[in-house]
């Protein structure tokens, strides 16, 4: 008997993630490759306003870069962690699927969406802080907004809530979680790597809990 909350919205995050040598030789990097890259830069100028990303093009820069390859080992133990905090069963392989540099820059941000087929997504922030822009997770229940009003202390108050960015710090989610990128209002660029992260287990059919009735209340 009593009040039972169903469905919570996992979200993890890590301040220094990575060391500061490694954030400045990937900073230069992103840096010099949007400066170059003459197809990322062609493709976000149609398709991503006033932001540069690879991700029209290159979303696999963890297969090609070896700066890219250290950022993916590196997170791999948050990615751990992240896993066993939502008591996930222990797969056999984690891997880094996608990969891809962003710098939002004045007037950019990214709206709403979602990482489909990604067991972790996140972004690491390589260059940011709260004034270029936060990360925003969104309630996965629109129609929850019908019917009453909450006290600003209840868990069902916000439809939206804000996690500030920061250099170095990693942001974890599944990758079902609903989230944005608030505009960057400042005038300096908002600098971040996204990824997402798969899991494979030897025999995935009979994975303890998988063919079991959820617990009865």
């Amino acid at each position: 008997m009593g009040l039972f909350l169903f469905y919570p919205t996992p979200v993890f995050e890590k301040e220094d993630a990575m060391t500061e040598d490694f954030n400045q030789k990937l900073e230069k990097w992103i840096i010099d490759y949007s400066n170059t890259n003459e197809e990322s830069k062609n493709w976000s100028k149609q398709y991503y306003g006033a932001g540069f990303t690879s991700f029209g093009n290159d979303q696999k820069l963890h297969e090609k870069e070896e700066v890219f390859s250290e950022l993916a080992k590196g997170l791999l133990p948050h990615v751990k962690e992240f896993l066993t905090h939502i008591k996930a069963i222990p797969p056999t392989t984690i891997e880094c699927n996608d990969m891809w540099c962003t710098i939002n820059r004045p007037m950019s941000g990214h709206p709403r969406h979602i990482h489909p087929l990604s067991a972790v997504s996140g972004t690491y922030y390589v260059n940011a802080d709260k004034d270029r822009g936060n990360l925003q997770i969104h309630d996965p229940y629109d129609n929850r907004a019908m019917g009453m009003m909450f006290e600003s202390e209840s868990p069902l108050a916000f439809d939206t809530y804000t996690l500030e960015v920061k250099s170095k710090k990693v942001i974890l989610f599944p990758g079902w979680v609903s989230h944005s990128v608030q505009q960057n209002l400042s005038n300096k660029d908002r600098i971040g790597v996204s990824f997402n992260y798969r899991v494979y287990y030897d025999n995935p059919d009979p994975i303890k809990g998988t063919n079991e009735p959820p617990p009865s209340y």
